[in-house]
């Protein structure tokens, strides 16, 4: 604004400056617009306008082309050309994202969303975006943000996630019979002994060992005792009556299961059955007394003492052993007291 004290050379004068700066500002802004065109350009970012209270929306032709289209194909647009795209369960998860932004918990909107693309497949888009109007009562009025596919990235990182899985999984399954380790063995032991404890409900294990396997793989190879101890656990397995029961390979020729909400009365029944398995089977090994492959099995029961469940069976194992193999004793606290009574009189 020009001083009506000024002499009119010198109005001409400031208006002169004052036309600079702004053309100055002109020359600025296109430089500035060119180089911000260039750069979304060249990151194939799309840009997207909102307001919020009336559902308007801008999209640049980039934005269109990251699902296939042009702008063209998608007019007219508004705030429902992006909800007619989104993937429906992304919906809400995006709005509570708008709201946490609106309530000022965030600086600003970000979230990663699944696109219907033309060609039927679902894309991945990186969406962020800013409040960059507020009305009167603090509520949004515009919105300004972009749109970035990231596709391969997203898909490159589930098939990351996939193969992890696979690795953890691979890492508690034993290689040659294809039944969980010693290691997933123990971390579900751990977990249905707490759950034992806060239900207040048995639990028993099985510790079971195939009798005179030395031999067998003495006298018809090591590839046989492969063979066998596939076998071995096949029929294990599919002599566990309930989904909860859980067989895992602990080492060697021995194998171990454990029996939720299983009484060592219910759990004498399921290693009854077991060997009875094996006499139905009559795998031959010459070596054997009764010349069929045979287990012995030790059982504990939580009703003696849970911590102790593992070291309880397999003495109960011991027992099944020497009182004549082919099968199974239930841990006695009795035939503890009596060993470490001979011990101290040793």
């Amino acid at each position: 604004m020009t001083d009506r004290t000024m002499t009119p050379e010198l109005e001409i004068q400031v208006l002169k400056s004052e036309v600079k700066v702004l053309m100055d500002l002109i020359h600025n802004y296109e430089r500035d617009s060119h180089h911000l065109h260039q750069v979304v350009n060249n990151t194939g970012v799309g840009i997207w306008e909102w307001n919020v209270q009336t559902g308007e929306t801008v999209f640049n032709e980039r934005w269109a082309n990251i699902i296939g289209y042009t702008l063209d194909e998608l007019q007219p647009v508004s705030i429902d050309t992006w909800l007619t795209y989104a993937h429906p369960e992304d919906l809400k998860l995006s709005e509570k994202a708008l709201k946490k932004h609106w309530a000022g918990d965030s600086n600003c909107y970000i979230f990663e969303s699944r696109m219907k693309h033309k060609d039927g497949r679902w894309i991945w888009v990186y969406d962020s975006g800013q409040t960059v109007e507020w009305d009167a009562d603090g509520k949004p009025l515009r919105m300004i943000g972009t749109h970035l596919d990231i596709t391969s990235q997203k898909l490159a990182q589930i098939q990351l996630g996939i193969l992890n899985k696979q690795l953890t999984e691979l890492s508690y399954l034993d290689p040659l019979t294809r039944i969980p380790n010693r290691r997933a063995f123990e971390e579900r032991l751990q977990n249905e002994m707490h759950s034992a404890r806060r239900g207040r409900y048995p639990l028993s294990v099985l510790m079971i060992d195939i009798d005179f396997f030395k031999q067998f793989n003495d006298a018809y190879g090591h590839q046989a005792g492969d063979d066998v101890l596939r076998q071995v656990a096949e029929r294990i397995q599919s002599s566990l009556p309930r989904r909860t029961d859980f067989l895992a390979r602990y080492g060697g020729e021995e194998l171990v299961a454990i029996l939720p909400h299983t009484t060592s009365a219910g759990a004498s029944k399921v290693a009854g059955h077991i060997i009875e398995q094996f006499r139905q089977a009559n795998i031959e090994h010459k070596q054997a007394d009764v010349r069929y492959l045979t287990v012995s099995v030790g059982i504990s029961s939580s009703s003696v003492a849970l911590d102790e469940l593992v070291a309880q069976a397999d003495k109960a194992l011991y027992a099944a052993k020497n009182n004549g193999r082919n099968r199974y004793e239930v841990h006695d606290p009795a035939r503890d007291d009596e060993q470490k009574d001979l011990s101290d009189a040793g």
